[in-house]
């Protein structure tokens, strides 16, 4: 029937994730394992089956690239009603919340956005006003981080003698209060605004319990302390809530992502049905064999062990080569593309993926040299 038009192309875990109804449930989802299908194919059933109108769908993604894509391809399958389905980042449901609440915000209703290059100059502008002249030269991006940790913490006070947390205590008033003078919010107010909304007037808290009757959240092992907050809050009165995610990819740890949502969500919500989507359709078995050795050594993450579902006839195996330096790593890579193209292999075949950015001028440097065409993607 109509389900199984929804169901045809998925497995049997994605099956049994996406005909998940009420309740809590954790979908743990290694990479390429077809997380934003199962998302998709929910959404997109819930509706069908009219267990929810559109708009009674919220889904928050990581991106809104990623919101796009989702609301794309459930109106390729279920028409022009897929519109009413509220897809976005944190950050633009709590925009939407201080939009429609922005009295009880203290904003005024067409009020600013202060983004973060905006709270920086923010920040080392109050400075000057310090009369302690040792304290001007400070490091305005890991104040603002300070600052946006107490505010998580609802904390006022310095706890040590520590220069930036005095620095936070004098300079965190005055900064909030100049945001509420140019009615503007900034990025952590944005999710923080909608919270203490939500305590001050429950009823607030109420009407977005009742607007969202399945919450989903994407690249749940990215969220931190505060998102996990305000989906809590979003669900208080039925528990709706779908949150999918991979623990042995979490890589905002640097960003106050606490990996720690996503192991312990089984034990906020003590129903919750857990799904492991484990096959992966991007990669072959001897790379994913390599990657789940590597991701086995992590202390602190959810089992499972990713099987690879692509095509197996051509099954080569990994090398890996260990450098003394950089440079060497650089020049070898010319080395092995040369020879490659003398096997007759043309240059678009071949791929070079690093970590970072500070990686890539070495590598760079070295292909020009080696007069190698390439394209940055």
């Amino acid at each position: 029937g109509m389900i199984d038009n929804w169901l045809k192309q998925l497995n049997p875990e994605q099956r049994e994730a996406v005909l998940h109804n009420e309740g809590p449930q954790l979908i743990l989802a290694g990479a390429g394992s077809g997380k934003t299908t199962v998302l998709v194919t929910r959404t997109g059933r819930l509706i069908a089956e009219k267990k929810a109108k559109p708009e009674q769908i919220t889904v928050m993604t990581f991106t809104n690239k990623a919101a796009r894509e989702l609301k794309d391809r459930v109106a390729a399958k279920l028409g022009p009603s897929a519109k009413g389905i509220w897809a976005g980042t944190f950050h633009s449901f709590g925009l939407n919340v201080l939009r429609k609440y922005h009295k009880l915000a203290g904003l005024p209703k067409q009020f600013g956005i202060l983004d973060a290059t905006d709270a920086r100059a923010l920040v080392r502008e109050l400075g000057k006003d310090l009369h302690h002249s040792s304290k001007q030269g400070f490091d305005a991006e890991k104040l603002l981080s300070i600052m946006a940790s107490w505010r998580q913490e609802g904390r006022t006070k310095a706890k040590s003698e520590d220069e930036y947390e005095e620095l936070t205590q004098m300079l965190l008033p005055k900064y909030l209060k100049r945001l509420e003078l140019l009615g503007v919010a900034d990025f952590d107010g944005l999710l923080l605004k909608p919270l203490q909304i939500f305590s001050e007037h429950p009823h607030v808290r109420d009407e977005c319990n009742d607007q969202i009757k399945y919450l989903m959240v994407d690249e749940f092992q990215d969220t931190n302390l505060v998102q996990l907050r305000l989906v809590q809050r979003l669900v208080e009165d039925h528990h709706n809530i779908a949150v999918v995610g991979d623990d042995d990819q979490s890589i905002y740890g640097w960003r106050g992502a606490c990996v720690s949502n996503i192991l312990n969500f089984p034990r906020l919500y003590k129903d919750c049905h857990v799904v492991r989507l484990e096959r992966n359709y991007r990669s072959t078995p001897s790379i994913l064999k390599v990657a789940n050795e590597v991701i086995h050594k992590n202390s602190e993450r959810h089992a499972k062990i990713l099987k690879a579902e692509a095509a197996k006839e051509q099954d080569h195996k990994p090398e890996l080569f260990v450098y003394e330096t950089e440079e060497e790593e650089a020049d070898d890579v010319v080395q092995q593309i040369h020879h490659f193209v003398r096997e007759g292999y043309g240059y678009n075949d071949i791929a070079i993926l690093y970590r970072s950015n500070s990686q890539g001028g070495l590598i760079e440097g070295s292909l020009r040299h080696g007069q190698i065409p390439y394209a940055l993607t």
